[in-house]
């Protein structure tokens, strides 16, 4: 990157570049006048300055950072790709470590670190302390890659407690991409009788990934959005973390409905007033991004599917 001073302008290091949520967080920050230096291990012949090269190789990260102001690191191994358990060590918690190491000794002011709601631990059958959930619930990951996750947020915390890193942590919901959408579709039929008019039938086999419990979702252009707010807003706190969802469900289902399901009992969360005044709010509130960050999610799981002809319309339940 050359070095900007001009309002709205800085010099920012892109790991996982060329990921799914990274394609759409470089245009929103390019969209931004933002200058960014790409790093991938996969090839972006699109991009001047690419560097191709993997998180786990420290020497390459640490030449990376030369003059660098903030650092949006989204490399990481998906909870949707099969591997080893402990690739997703491997991966995300020392690619996190180099990343945070190298930005420390380059004199980075801020890094935003991509993290997870896998986090938080949450299943069919390990529901949520309680409804809605905020940053501050307590995180019980019990798979690889929501404790990869847990475990990287840790670090990122440390290196915020030293004292000369600025660490902005996003916990995003499930990410609706395009090539997953089939899939929800299908998992949504199968599991909660949902039906979008005019819709397909979607492929179960595309998701990659299970149904998450809570059917929470955010698009991907407002989670680039969000990313961008983190890069851009001034924060006081050496080390915050945010939730990123939307703040409607992707199922029509009641939420109370699916937290029972999951296993709350019921008298606990029937009387909460949001779920009463909309029965299909998020299980997640987005209140602090809203707050803090000046974020809010814009687009709704029924215009995502519209704009890839899986539905057109409000869906229903079936009897």
């Amino acid at each position: 990157c050359e070095r900007f001073t001009g309002p709205g302008v800085s010099c920012i290091l892109l790991t996982g570049a060329c990921g799914r949520l990274g394609r759409y967080v470089l245009e929103a920050l390019g969209h931004r006048r933002h200058q960014v230096r790409t790093f991938d291990k996969a090839p972006a012949p699109e991009c001047a300055g690419h560097i191709r090269a993997d998180v786990l190789d420290r020497v390459s990260v640490r030449s990376a950072m030369t003059g660098v102001e903030t650092v949006v690191h989204l490399a990481a191994l998906d909870a949707s790709v099969s591997a080893p358990e402990q690739q997703f060590f491997a991966v995300n918690v020392q690619g996190t470590w180099n990343v945070l190491e190298a930005a420390e000794q380059a004199g980075v002011q801020r890094v935003v670190l991509c993290s997870s709601v896998a986090v938080l631990g949450l299943a069919d059958d390990r529901p949520p302390d309680s409804l809605p959930i905020d940053e501050t619930h307590v995180c019980r990951p019990y798979q690889a890659y929501g404790l990869s996750k847990q475990i990287a947020e840790i670090t990122a915390e440390c290196f915020a407690r030293r004292g000369r890193l600025q660490v902005v942590c996003l916990r995003p919901a499930f990410v609706a991409f395009d090539d997953l959408l089939g899939g929800v579709v299908q998992a949504l039929a199968e599991s909660d009788g949902v039906q979008w008019p005019n819709g397909k039938s979607g492929d179960g086999a595309s998701i990659g990934e299970p149904l998450t419990p809570t059917r929470s979702y955010v698009g991907p252009e407002d989670c680039a959005r969000c990313v961008v707010s983190a890069v851009e807003t001034r924060i006081s706190a050496a080390y915050r973390v945010y939730l990123v969802t939307a703040p409607w469900s992707m199922s029509p289902a009641p939420t109370v409905e699916r937290a029972v399901a999951m296993g709350m009992p019921e008298e606990t969360v029937r009387g909460i007033a949001l779920y009463v005044d909309q029965p299909t709010a998020s299980m997640f509130s987005a209140q602090r991004a809203e707050s803090e960050l000046g974020w809010r999610a814009r687009t709704h799981f029924e215009d995502l599917l519209k704009a890839v002809n899986l539905g057109n319309g409000s869906p229903t339940l079936s009897d």
